[in-house]
């Protein structure tokens, strides 16, 4: 069951990656004048509607043109939740934002019109659905999930951001004594408890991976890793009870629950959030070079500065109030979304963005001019919150004290976190921008430009 729109509300992707919906009249004429029976439902039968499409979309049928276009706008309307589900769950913890993964999945706004077979139609994700989907083993939402879920853009932009989605059985599957023992002593556990969920991890390799090949689904495309470790059947859970506990009688209902309880004590380490900054040993080893309770107010600042800073300079470029101004104010977000977000080239983002060339984009952008304003308003904001904490305000002698003690503590974390951002932005040769500065500018930007637009 859903909403009756989503067969003629058609969501894509604009020049600058942004996303847009368009109300298709043709798909909604043909849809209606289909399933008049329908209209005034508020639940609709999907699973009956896609049959029908499907049949039309795969045949000689006049109707299979509309067909396809009805089919995808169901399909990009189930991307787009995805994308704004995967938003929901991890943009607090890992700065996950769906404007960064929509560009991935959605098709181009050109593309909307078009029903020739060209070869960018071809490799759009929405065809790899369509050209997959079987109408009697599932209906299109939980087929198109599946295929998002297990897309490789998709899986490696999770990884990015420091998000790995396990099951439970995948986690068991993969997990070595070492790493086991490693986890369970972390958690402060008794040896004889460690001792038995070895034994029980043991059995599970010994019944379930040996067994694994004749259980798990055959990928119904290889450009799509859907085959996933299914849950142990009662069988194996009872082959497990034996191994595990001998002649006790254990359901399988226990095992099974003390296989999860497991897979969850073992959860953490395979999923480390990941922080701020870059995850490599050289930027994760900075940031305990300050004292623990100087970690959350100095993020804290870090962030009210970027975003000082950038509404500043957006707030310059608009000065004027014109329209001109508005569309370069604009520009300049998306350029630094692009540049901070998705590590995209100077060169690039100017051609994208129809910049003559890169000069012009560098002298809108004005990065090391960004970098240092930035610089100076933390250490302002740093000043500021010590001093309220302190309550120091009143006195010129320790305010000139207290300044002292911010440049020692912050000063040489300050001229790193610019330095690192210099060095970073230099690299032509880097994937994504990683730095704690970009990664700040990235989260910031992101969410200005979901709010704004």
């Amino acid at each position: 069951m859903g909403l009756i729109s989503r067969y003629w509300i058609l969501f894509t992707v604009d020049s600058l990656s942004r996303c847009r919906n368009d109300v298709i009249t043709s798909a909604q004429d043909f849809f209606n004048e289909q399933f008049p029976e329908v209209i005034n439902q508020k639940e609709i039968p999907d699973r009956n509607i896609q049959r029908q499409l499907m049949q039309w979309y795969q045949s000689n049928d006049p109707r299979s043109e509309m067909a396809e276009k009805c089919l995808r706008c169901f399909i990009s309307n189930v991307l787009k939740e995805s994308c704004t589900t995967l938003e929901r769950k991890f943009a607090e913890k890992h700065y996950l934002y769906s404007a960064e993964i929509l560009p991935l999945v959605l098709d181009a706004a050109h593309q909307k019109s078009s029903h020739t077979n060209n070869k960018s139609r071809k490799e759009s994700l929405t065809t790899q659905i369509l050209s997959t989907f079987n109408p009697q083993k599932s209906n299109l939402s939980t087929w198109v999930i599946t295929i998002f879920k297990s897309y490789s853009a998709v899986k490696n932009t999770l990884k990015e951001h420091g998000i790995v989605q396990l099951t439970d059985w995948t986690i068991l599957r993969y997990t070595t004594h070492t790493r086991l023992k490693r986890a369970l002593s972390n958690l402060q556990l008794t040896p004889t408890e460690i001792t038995q969920a070895v034994k029980l991890l043991d059995s599970f390799h010994q019944v379930y991976c040996t067994q694994l090949t004749s259980h798990r689904k055959p990928k119904p495309d290889s450009k799509f890793t859907t085959a996933k470790y299914p849950q142990p059947t009662q069988e194996q859970l009872n082959q497990i009870a034996t191994i595990v506990y001998g002649n006790k009688i254990v359901t399988c209902e226990k095992v099974l629950e003390e296989l999860q309880k497991l897979a969850t004590q073992l959860r953490e380490t395979w999923m480390q959030p990941k922080p701020k900054g870059n995850q490599n040993d050289d930027n994760h080893n900075k940031v305990p070079k300050l004292p623990d309770y100087c970690i959350e107010p100095f993020d804290n600042c870090l962030h009210q500065s970027v975003q000082q800073v950038i509404q500043n300079h957006c707030n310059y470029i608009e000065r004027k109030g014109t329209q001109k101004g508005r569309q370069q104010a604009e520009k300049y977000l998306e350029a630094l979304r692009l540049f901070h977000c998705d590590g995209v080239a100077l060169q690039k983002i100017a051609s994208q963005l129809g910049f003559t060339d890169q000069p012009h984009l560098s002298r809108l952008l004005k990065l090391k001019i960004l970098r240092e304003d930035i610089r100076r308003n933390l250490l302002l904001n740093l000043k500021k919150y010590v001093t309220e904490l302190s309550g120091y305000s009143q006195s010129p002698e320790k305010l000139l004290e207290l300044d002292t003690q911010i440049q020692n503590i912050f000063g040489q974390e300050v001229d790193e976190l610019i330095q690192e951002a210099e060095k970073e932005a230099k690299n032509r040769y880097r994937l994504m921008m990683k730095s704690t500065l970009a990664q700040s500018i990235c989260k910031f930007v992101a969410e200005y430009l979901h709010n704004r637009y």
